[in-house]
Protein backbone atom coordinates (compact mmCIF):
# COMPACT_ATOMS: atom_id res chain seq x y z
CA UNK A 1 0.00 0.00 0.00
CA UNK A 2 3.04 2.32 0.95
CA UNK A 3 3.78 2.13 -3.20
CA UNK A 4 0.44 2.94 -3.99
CA UNK A 5 0.71 6.00 -1.60
CA UNK A 6 3.87 7.09 -2.78
CA UNK A 7 2.80 6.56 -6.53
CA UNK A 8 -0.04 8.76 -6.15
CA UNK A 9 1.83 11.65 -4.01
CA UNK A 10 3.83 11.77 -6.92
CA UNK A 11 0.74 13.06 -9.22
CA UNK A 12 1.70 16.05 -11.46
CA UNK A 13 -0.45 19.33 -11.68
CA UNK A 14 -1.50 18.46 -15.29
CA UNK A 15 -2.36 15.06 -13.94
CA UNK A 16 -4.49 16.48 -11.50
CA UNK A 17 -6.51 18.97 -13.71
CA UNK A 18 -7.13 15.93 -16.26
CA UNK A 19 -8.79 14.25 -13.43
CA UNK A 20 -10.86 17.42 -11.82
CA UNK A 21 -12.25 17.60 -15.52
CA UNK A 22 -13.53 14.26 -15.86
CA UNK A 23 -17.10 15.95 -15.80
CA UNK A 24 -17.13 17.78 -18.95
CA UNK A 25 -15.08 20.21 -16.76
CA UNK A 26 -18.47 21.13 -14.58
CA UNK A 27 -17.02 22.06 -11.33
CA UNK A 28 -13.23 21.66 -12.12
CA UNK A 29 -12.25 23.94 -9.34
CA UNK A 30 -13.90 22.41 -6.50
CA UNK A 31 -13.34 19.03 -7.74
CA UNK A 32 -9.51 20.01 -8.04
CA UNK A 33 -9.06 21.47 -4.50
CA UNK A 34 -10.86 18.53 -2.91
CA UNK A 35 -8.86 15.96 -4.78
CA UNK A 36 -5.73 17.57 -3.69
CA UNK A 37 -6.66 16.89 -0.21
CA UNK A 38 -7.65 13.68 -0.89
CA UNK A 39 -4.49 12.89 -1.88
CA UNK A 40 -1.97 14.71 -0.15
CA UNK A 41 -4.07 15.14 3.36
CA UNK A 42 -6.12 12.03 3.24
CA UNK A 43 -3.96 9.15 2.22
CA UNK A 44 -6.59 9.09 -0.57
CA UNK A 45 -9.14 7.61 1.44
CA UNK A 46 -12.20 9.28 1.05
CA UNK A 47 -14.69 10.90 3.40
CA UNK A 48 -18.93 10.81 3.37
CA UNK A 49 -18.61 14.52 2.36
CA UNK A 50 -16.47 14.02 -0.62
CA UNK A 51 -18.69 11.68 -2.91
CA UNK A 52 -19.70 14.02 -5.14
CA UNK A 53 -16.62 16.59 -4.97
CA UNK A 54 -13.78 15.27 -5.60
CA UNK A 55 -14.87 11.11 -5.98
CA UNK A 56 -17.27 11.72 -8.70
CA UNK A 57 -14.38 12.68 -11.15
CA UNK A 58 -12.29 9.84 -9.78
CA UNK A 59 -15.08 7.48 -10.60
CA UNK A 60 -15.97 8.55 -13.87
CA UNK A 61 -11.71 8.35 -14.70
CA UNK A 62 -11.88 4.68 -13.54
CA UNK A 63 -13.16 3.05 -16.09
CA UNK A 64 -10.96 3.67 -19.46
CA UNK A 65 -7.17 4.39 -19.53
CA UNK A 66 -7.01 6.57 -22.23
CA UNK A 67 -3.79 7.15 -24.25
CA UNK A 68 -1.71 9.38 -22.82
CA UNK A 69 -3.26 9.74 -19.38
CA UNK A 70 -2.66 6.24 -17.99
CA UNK A 71 -1.11 7.54 -14.41
CA UNK A 72 -5.22 9.42 -13.92
CA UNK A 73 -5.95 6.45 -15.02
CA UNK A 74 -3.89 4.23 -12.06
CA UNK A 75 -3.83 6.69 -10.17
CA UNK A 76 -7.98 7.32 -9.56
CA UNK A 77 -8.62 3.04 -9.36
CA UNK A 78 -5.24 3.35 -6.65
CA UNK A 79 -7.83 5.96 -5.28
CA UNK A 80 -11.09 3.78 -5.25
CA UNK A 81 -8.91 0.80 -4.22
CA UNK A 82 -7.74 2.27 -0.87
CA UNK A 83 -10.99 4.00 -0.32
CA UNK A 84 -12.77 0.32 -0.36
CA UNK A 85 -10.11 -1.09 1.45
CA UNK A 86 -10.84 1.32 4.25
CA UNK A 87 -14.23 0.86 4.64
CA UNK A 88 -15.07 4.25 3.44
CA UNK A 89 -16.47 3.45 -0.27
CA UNK A 90 -18.85 0.81 0.18
CA UNK A 91 -20.51 1.44 -3.55
CA UNK A 92 -17.83 0.33 -5.67
CA UNK A 93 -16.82 -3.35 -6.18
CA UNK A 94 -13.67 -4.01 -6.94
CA UNK A 95 -14.25 -8.05 -8.76
CA UNK A 96 -16.50 -6.22 -11.12
CA UNK A 97 -13.79 -3.49 -12.14
CA UNK A 98 -11.36 -5.74 -12.50
CA UNK A 99 -14.04 -8.65 -14.25
CA UNK A 100 -15.28 -5.52 -16.85
CA UNK A 101 -12.32 -3.34 -17.64
CA UNK A 102 -9.54 -5.75 -17.26
CA UNK A 103 -8.52 -5.02 -20.92
CA UNK A 104 -8.06 -1.17 -19.93
CA UNK A 105 -5.60 -2.32 -17.08
CA UNK A 106 -3.19 -4.11 -20.01
CA UNK A 107 -2.90 -0.87 -21.17
CA UNK A 108 -0.85 0.19 -18.42
CA UNK A 109 3.11 -0.24 -18.04
CA UNK A 110 3.39 -3.47 -16.53
CA UNK A 111 4.97 -2.42 -12.89
CA UNK A 112 2.02 -0.09 -13.11
CA UNK A 113 -0.76 -2.47 -14.09
CA UNK A 114 0.89 -4.65 -10.90
CA UNK A 115 0.69 -1.90 -8.60
CA UNK A 116 -3.51 -1.26 -9.71
CA UNK A 117 -4.38 -4.85 -9.95
CA UNK A 118 -2.72 -6.45 -6.86
CA UNK A 119 -4.34 -3.21 -4.53
CA UNK A 120 -7.96 -4.06 -6.76
CA UNK A 121 -7.59 -7.45 -5.51
CA UNK A 122 -6.52 -6.87 -2.46
CA UNK A 123 -9.66 -4.50 -2.02
CA UNK A 124 -12.01 -7.36 -3.56
CA UNK A 125 -10.77 -9.68 -0.96
CA UNK A 126 -11.76 -7.14 1.85
CA UNK A 127 -15.06 -6.98 0.49
CA UNK A 128 -15.91 -10.40 0.42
Amino acid sequence: MNQALIFTKSIAPEELKFISEADYGQDSEQHLQALEKLIFEQDCVVNQKQYWFPYEVVELCCWRCKEGHEREFAICNIIMALSIIAGADGSNNPKHLLDTIGPEYDKLPVPLRELVVNLLIEASDKCR
